[in-house]
């Protein structure tokens, strides 16, 4: 029992679910600094929330070079690959920004890595043209 109830408890916030499903929705391993502009979240928001998904078994990490990467558990119970996999079937459409701002992050990187570290000017730039329209959380 103690096992669904840190899921659920992992997953009972919003900003970790978002995590989730970007992580889900990008099927490749992320930087903090990807996730956090991909969510407009600060550094240590999404840290912080990515131990807690750590914790419960949902994420793990792995370090190359000098970035810290974060996908979703390889490893893990029939109960949380049944809840990962109905994450990742909800529509784009209810995390639009996100969605357009996880596409373009991802579209910056050099032979599949992060290049760009966090705060992106470059990135800002690109996300205030694409998001100028008024897309809703």
């Amino acid at each position: 029992m103690k096992e669904y109830l840190k899921i659920f408890d992992a997953l009972s916030d919003k900003t970790r679910f978002r995590i989730i499903w970007v992580l889900l929705k990008a099927n490749t391993p992320m930087c903090v600094c990807e996730i956090m502009d991909s969510l407009s979240e600060p550094q240590y928001n999404i840290s912080r929330h990515l131990r807690i998904l750590e914790n419960a078994g949902i994420v793990e990490r792995k370090r190359e070079g000098k970035w810290i990467m974060y996908f979703i558990s390889e490893e893990k119970s029939n109960f949380l690959s049944k809840i990962l996999e109905g994450i990742s079937q909800i529509n784009e459409g209810i995390f639009q920004k996100d969605y357009l701002r996880l596409k373009e992050r991802l579209s910056l990187r050099k032979n599949g890595k992060c290049v760009i570290g966090m705060e992106s000017k470059k990135l800002k730039k690109i996300l205030d043209r694409k998001l100028r329209g008024g897309i809703d959380d």
